[in-house]
């Protein structure tokens, strides 16, 4: 029998509530895995284009409705002290909303945007392979005004990158040292010493309380843990054979620990994937990689990693073996330094770095081709994928082009943790896996809803999974947003609520419709296809185990936004 809180939860109302996604740095997270909660543009369909000019395309960030970047017109001393202003520009409508000249000191390098949080925008001039020292600068991002300059100088570059403490303080990787500075005054919270292998691309990577950076040791690298409140150095992996390396290690959402280290000499360019124990780095397994480098790889919201191997190829590798299982084939490009992004539906978005072959590409989460736009002298001037899926890509002249095309499905209200389209936590931290719903009693990471099909031809087939099996679940569907504690889960869908269908799970799964109903999804939920009408849905389920998180019956898988 169903129990009494099916009932409740179908009269229940709550003021929708919106969502937004940032690309606050490098690698779009403290991870650097190119992980997005948006769902990128499945068309190069420009929303807007132009803006200053520039003679190389530098790595944008957003936050909000606001993208920050620079714009060079010449290599210092030339055009100085105002040769590469920090700009920023709306995200909707391209407009330039405002600029700074960061100061310039005799031998100083082009400033560089490290990156954006909490309405810090943080820019220097330092770098040119480690050879330059300055400030660090946080500045207003809804001024540009400065708030503070750092106490200490620091030499990282914009190959190098930024990453973010929880609490938004900047940690900088660079050649020699890691600094951790306070957001709020500028003051060194810590600083501690590493040895890179090249004096450029010594980024660092964070998840949790580690920053790990790959450090050259006896025989080759080694990726090292350093604690993120401290700065202390904890441990450190097995040796990468191989003489210098200019790329940064990134991150899975399940903490795996991926490196490609490669020197452009077959015997030592491997792709590696490290466990970290909590008291040790071990190697998972490598597979061949290909030689490039600047590159931000990525994972998939499954957990599937990206890598770059012989022959110029992005290739898709099972998180848990390292076996290919989908590759782009041969890319034609002149110089390859890719850097990717992946969406909430596993697209994967590739800037390849080239000069006369410089492209950005989208690919489906099989590495299927999507699009392709041509980006002469690409640099690292993408991917950065903010609100509404706004895609920037920003080359040389003034080529800063916005593209946004909206997907009909778009999955939201992960029970993970992370996901910025809600703010209500699991309530007894009972957090699922990425893109799921909390966990449950028989599946800690979360049951999980997804759709196939299209809803313009009214093809649309809703799936649950992950969820206790042969318990009974209901299909719902809602036409606004809620954001709450429901039972041992967090209820998204609401406004004027429409029970789809009852289903008794089989394995932990159904489906809505089967070969057993006579509607459609769209016949049975009142909507037309093809009008426009935006209907979120979640599947409810009984989850009645004695003991599991707080004394409820039931849970909630994560929600799909269906555009009809």
């Amino acid at each position: 029998m169903l129990d009494r809180a099916f009932a409740v939860f179908v009269t229940l109302t709550i003021a929708s509530t919106a969502w937004a996604g940032d690309w606050p740095n490098s690698g779009g997270n403290s991870e650097r895995n190119g992980r997005t909660y948006e769902v990128g543009p499945e068309t190069p369909s420009v929303l807007w284009s132009g803006g200053r000019s520039s003679i190389i395309a530098w790595q944008p960030v957003i936050e909000g409705r606001r993208v920050f970047l620079v714009r060079q017109t010449g290599f210092p001393p030339s055009g100085e002290p105002n040769g590469s202003p920090v700009v920023c520009m709306d995200l909707d409508t391209g407009a330039e909303l405002w600029f700074r000249h960061i100061p310039f000191n005799t031998g100083d390098w082009t400033t560089w945007v490290a990156g954006v949080k909490d309405g810090r925008v943080y820019a220097a001039r330092s770098g040119n392979g480690a050879s330059v020292s300055a400030k660090l600068h946080c500045l207003d991002a809804v001024t540009g005004a400065t708030l503070w300059q750092s106490v200490d100088l620091i030499d990282a570059g914009a190959y190098d990158g930024v990453v973010f403490a929880d609490d938004g303080d900047p940690i900088v990787g660079s050649f020699r040292k890691i600094w951790r500075i306070d957001a709020l005054t500028g003051a060194t919270v810590w600083v501690a010493n590493r040895t890179g292998s090249v004096s450029g691309n010594c980024g660092v990577a964070r998840h949790g309380d580690a920053v790990y950076a790959v450090d050259t040791i006896a025989g080759g690298q080694a990726v090292k843990r350093f604690d993120a409140n401290t700065g202390a150095f904890q441990y450190q992996g097995s040796v990468m054979p191989g003489f210098l390396v200019q790329n940064t290690p990134f991150v899975g959402s399940d903490g795996t620990i991926y490196f490609q280290r490669v020197q452009n000499n077959v015997a030592v360019d491997f792709f590696y994937a490290f466990e970290d124990t909590g008291s040790a780095i071990v190697e998972k397994w490598h597979v061949p990689a290909g030689y490039g480098t600047r590159m931000e790889m990525g994972v998939g919201p499954d957990g599937v990693v990206y890598c770059v191997e012989p022959g110029k190829q992005l290739t898709r590798l099972d998180p848990a073996t390292g076996a290919a299982t989908g590759t782009t084939g041969p890319q034609a490009v002149d110089f390859f330094e890719p850097r990717i992004a992946t969406d909430a539906l596993g697209r994967v978005y590739m800037n390849n770095g080239g000069f006369t072959g410089g492209a950005f590409t989208c690919w489906e989460a099989d590495l299927t081709p999507r699009w392709s736009v041509p980006v002469a002298n690409a640099n690292i001037g993408s991917p950065a994928i903010g609100a509404d899926g706004t895609l920037v890509v920003a080359g040389i002249g003034t080529n800063v082009v916005a593209y946004r095309a909206t997907p009909p499905i778009v999955p939201f209200c992960a029970g993970d943790g992370l996901d910025p389209s809600h703010t209500t936590d699991c309530p007894c931290a009972n957090h699922g896996d990425r893109g799921r719903g909390c966990g449950n009693s028989v599946n800690p990471t979360g049951g999980f809803l997804t759709a196939s099909g299209k809803p313009v031809l009214d093809t649309v087939v809703l799936r649950g999974s992950g969820m206790p099996a042969t318990v009974a679940c209901i299909y719902l569907q809602g036409d606004a947003l809620e954001d709450a504690v429901f039972g041992d889960g967090v209820r998204c869908t609401g406004g004027t609520l429409l029970r789809l269908r009852t289903r008794v799970n089989a394995a932990g799964a159904s489906t809505f419709p089967d070969s057993t109903d006579t509607v459609t999804l769209a016949q049975r939920g009142g909507v037309v296809p093809g009008s426009g009408a935006t209907r979120a849905y979640q599947t409810y389920y009984r989850n009645a185990a004695a003991g599991f998180c707080p004394p409820e019956t039931f849970n909630v898988t994560n929600g799909v936004r269906i555009t009809w």
